[in-house]
C-alpha cells in the first residue's frame, strides 16, 4: 500500500517542520540521492579533496613553523582553489534543494525527473550566486555594526534563494517576500534555524570522529618511536576526506529542513492574506 504523498505547502508546528522534512527525505530518498549525486557529486568531491590537501599544507606549515621557527603560510593557490571550488560546490546543493521542491510542489511526486530538477537549477544558476553573494555581504555589513543587525537579517535572507527559485521573482520582490514572510514569526524560525543547524553540526562532528582517533594513533606512534608527525599520511588524508564527504551529504538535510519552515510560512502568510481578501468582498456585498 502506497503512503500519501506529503503535502509541501501546508502550516506546520516546531516540530512538525523537524517530523515533516525528515518524512520527505524518507521518502524522497531515491530521487534526491540521484540528482544530488549526478549534479552536485562531481564540485562536491573536488571541494573535498582540495580541502583535504589544503589541511595536509597548513598542518606541514605549522610543524615546520614550530620546529624551524621559520615563518611560512600554506600555499595560497591551494588555499584561493578551495575557497572557489567549495563556494561552487555549496551553489549546487543551495540551489539544488529548491529546485527539486519547486519541481515536487508543481508535478507532484514522480511527476518529474532529475532532468527537470536541473533545467530549474540551470535557469536560475546565475541568480542563485549573485543572490547569494548580495545577501552575504548586506549580512556582513549587519555583523559590523553591533552584530544585532547581522542576526537579524541572517532569518528572512535564509529564504532568498527558496523564494527565487521556487517563486521566480527579482531582487527587489525576493527580499521584500522574505522580510514578508518572517514577519511576526521572526523568533520561531530563528529558533528553527539555530536547531538545525546544532543538529547538522552534532552529526558532523561525528564524521570526524575517524580523523581524530587516526590522528591521535599515529601522533603517539610518532611520538613514542621519536619521530615527527607530518600529517601526510594516507589515513588521515583518507579520514579527512570521509570527513569532509558527511559535512557535504547534511547540508540537503540542513536546507530541507529550512524549506518546511518556508513552506509553513508561506502557507501561514498566503492563506490569511487570501482569507482577508474573501472577507473583504464578503463585506462589500
Amino acid at each position: 500500500m502506497n503512503k500519501q504523498e506529503i503535502e509541501l505547502v501546508k502550516y506546520r508546528d516546531f516540530s512538525d517542520v523537524f517530523n515533516g522534512s525528515f518524512a520527505f527525505m524518507s521518502q524522497e530518498l531515491k530521487q534526491l540521492i540521484r540528482v544530488f549525486g549526478l549534479y552536485a557529486g562531481v564540485p562536491v568531491i573536488i571541494a573535498v579533496i582540495l580541502n583535504a590537501l589544503y589541511l595536509q599544507d597548513a598542518f606541514s606549515v605549522i610543524l615546520e613553523m614550530s620546529n624551524s621557527g621559520v615563518e611560512a603560510m600554506p600555499n595560497p593557490v591551494l588555499i584561493f582553489l578551495t575557497i572557489i571550488v567549495s563556494f561552487v560546490a555549496q551553489v549546487f546543493i543551495m540551489g539544488l534543494v529548491p529546485a527539486y521542491l519547486g519541481e515536487y510542489e508543481d508535478k507532484g511526486r514522480d511527476g518529474f525527473t532529475a532532468a527537470d530538477v536541473w533545467n530549474r537549477f540551470a535557469r536560475h544558476f546565475g541568480a542563485i550566486i549573485g543572490y547569494s553573494i548580495i545577501t552575504g555581504l548586506l549580512m556582513f555589513i549587519g555583523f559590523l555594526f553591533l552584530i544585532i543587525p547581522g542576526i537579524y537579517l541572517m532569518v528572512p535572507f535564509t529564504f532568498v534563494l527558496y523564494v527565487k527559485v521556487i517563486e521566480d521573482k527579482d531582487l527587489g520582490d525576493t527580499l521584500s517576500r522574505c522580510f514578508q514572510l518572517v514577519k511576526s514569526r521572526w523568533w520561531a524560525t530563528f529558533g528553527i534555524i539555530i536547531l538545525a543547524y546544532l543538529i547538522i553540526s552534532v552529526v558532523g562532528w561525528l564524521f570526524s570522529i575517524p580523523t581524530l582517533i587516526v590522528a591521535g594513533i599515529e601522533g603517539f606512534t610518532a611520538v613514542s618511536g621519536g619521530e615527527a608527525v607530518d600529517g601526510s599520511s594516507l589515513g588521515i588524508i583518507l579520514s579527512t576526506v570521509f570527513a569532509g564527504l558527511g559535512q557535504y551529504i547534511l547540508y540537503p538535510v540542513l536546507y530541507i529542513i529550512i524549506a518546511f519552515q518556508y513552506y509553513t510560512l508561506r502557507e501561514q502568510k498566503d492563506r490569511s492574506s487570501l482569507m482577508d481578501r474573501i472577507s473583504s468582498i464578503t463585506e462589500e456585498k
